[in-house]
C-alpha cells in the first residue's frame, strides 16, 4: 500500500487541492474567472501574432499557438467560454472563443461544441439570446483568427524593427517553421489513420498494465523508450506478433492517452475503480442539480466536468495537469452545490418570512 505514495500521486493530489482552493477563490471573487480568461486570451494572441512560445504553423491559414501553457489550454478555456455565456459577458466570450481557435486543440473545440449543445437541450435555462450570443462570439472569433493569420508576419517584422530601433543586435521574433501541411492520401494517413492506431495501441497497453496490477512510481514507463521496452518484452496478448508492432511503433505511441487507462496503468484496477466511482457519482449529482436548478454562471462547471469525464478520452487529465486542476475546481462545485443551494434557499425563505411579518 505504501508504494502508492509516489511523486506522481503526490503531484496529482496537489493539483487537485489547488483546484479546490481555486473554487474557494471563485466563491469569494467570481470576477476572477473573467480576469483569468482575458489574461490567457491576451497571452495566446501575443503568442500567435509574434510566434512566441509553443507555436506550430501547418499552412498559410492553419496555425496553433499555446504560449507556454501547452495544448491543454484549449480544453480549459471551454469552461470559461460556457461561463461567459451564462454570465452574459459577450466580450469575454469573444476573447475566449478567439483564444480557443488560436490555440486550435481539436479535442478542445469538439468538447466546446458538446457543451454548447448541452446548453440548448437543458431545461429551465431561460436564456433567449443564447443562439445570438453564440453566433456573434463564434463569428467574431473566426474573423479574428483569420485576421491574425494574415497580419502575423507583419507584426513580427514590426516587432523586430522596434528591437533594432532600441539597439538590439538580434531580432526579437522569428517566424516559426514547426508543423507541416498534408495533402491527399498523406493527409488521411497522418491525420486519421496514424492517430487512431496510436490511440488503439496505447489503450491496449494501458488495459494490459491495469489488469497486470499497475506499475506505480519508478516502475511506470513514463518515457516512450521505457514504454517501448516494456511492451516489446511483455508482448501483451501477443499483439506484437499478431499486428506486426515493432519497438519503433511503441516509441511512436509514446504514452497512454486515455485518462482512465493511464491512471489504471499506474495504480492498478482497484484505485481505478475508486476514481471512476467518485467521478461517476459527481457526474450524476451534477447533472441532477443541472436539471433541477435554473441556469447560472457556475452551471458551466457542472457541464465542463460531465462532458470531460464522459467524452474526453484523449487527454490523460486524471494525472497532474491543467485539465485536472479545472476538473477539481468543477468537482468541488458539484460536491458543495446542494449544500450552498440549500443555505441560499433557507436564507431567501427567512427573508421572505421577515418581510411578510
Amino acid at each position: 500500500m505504501l508504494h502508492i505514495i509516489e511523486s506522481n500521486a503526490v503531484q496529482t493530489l496537489l493539483v487537485s487541492f489547488a483546484g479546490v482552493v481555486a473554487y474557494g477563490a471563485y466563491r469569494c471573487r467570481p470576477w476572477l474567472v473573467a480576469f483569468v480568461g482575458f489574461i490567457v486570451a491576451g497571452l495566446l494572441a501575443f503568442s500567435f501574432l509574434f510566434d512566441v512560445g509553443e507555436v506550430y504553423s501547418y499552412s498559410d491559414f492553419y496555425k496553433r499557438a499555446y504560449w507556454f501553457f501547452g495544448d491543454d489550454v484549449t480544453t480549459c478555456l471551454t469552461a470559461v467560454y460556457i461561463w461567459s455565456l451564462l454570465s452574459r459577458r459577450p466580450k469575454l466570450g469573444c476573447a475566449v472563443a478567439t483564444a480557443i481557435l488560436l490555440s486550435g486543440g481539436r479535442i478542445g473545440i469538439i468538447l466546446m461544441i458538446i457543451q454548447i449543445g448541452l446548453l440548448y437541450f437543458r431545461p429551465n435555462l431561460n436564456y433567449r439570446g443564447l443562439f445570438t450570443t453564440v453566433s456573434v462570439t463564434i463569428g467574431a472569433a473566426v474573423s479574428l483568427y483569420f485576421s491574425s493569420v494574415l497580419i502575423s508576419p507583419t507584426m513580427i517584422s514590426v516587432g523586430n524593427e522596434v528591437a533594432y530601433q532600441l539597439g538590439s543586435s538580434e531580432p526579437w521574433f522569428q517566424k516559426t517553421t514547426n508543423g507541416a501541411d498534408c495533402r491527399g492520401d498523406n493527409c488521411f494517413e497522418n491525420k486519421v489513420k496514424r492517430p487512431f492506431r496510436i490511440r488503439v495501441y496505447g489503450a491496449a497497453a494501458g488495459l494490459w498494465m491495469t489488469l497486470d496490477g499497475g506499475y506505480p512510481g519508478s516502475r511506470f514507463p513514463n518515457t516512450p523508450e521505457k514504454l517501448a521496452d516494456l511492451m516489446t518484452q511483455a508482448n501483451p496478448w501477443g499483439i506484437n506478433d499478431r499486428f506486426g508492432i515493432t519497438r519503433q511503433d511503441w516509441i511512436t505511441v509514446g504514452t497512454i492517452q486515455s485518462p482512465y487507462l493511464q491512471f489504471g496503468a499506474g495504480y492498478g484496477p482497484f484505485f481505478l475503480m475508486v476514481a471512476m466511482s467518485v467521478i461517476g457519482l459527481l457526474c450524476v449529482v451534477g447533472f441532477r442539480n443541472l436539471i433541477a436548478q435554473p441556469g447560472e454562471p457556475s452551471s458551466a462547471f457542472v457541464i465542463f466536468f460531465g462532458v470531460n469525464a464522459i467524452f474526453n478520452q484523449t487527454q490523460a487529465w486524471l494525472l497532474p495537469g491543467p485539465v485536472l486542476f479545472v476538473m477539481a475546481l468543477c468537482g468541488t462545485h458539484i460536491a458543495l452545490q446542494p449544500y450552498l443551494t440549500g443555505r441560499w434557499s433557507d436564507r431567501r425563505s427567512l427573508n421572505v418570512a421577515v418581510a411578510n411579518g
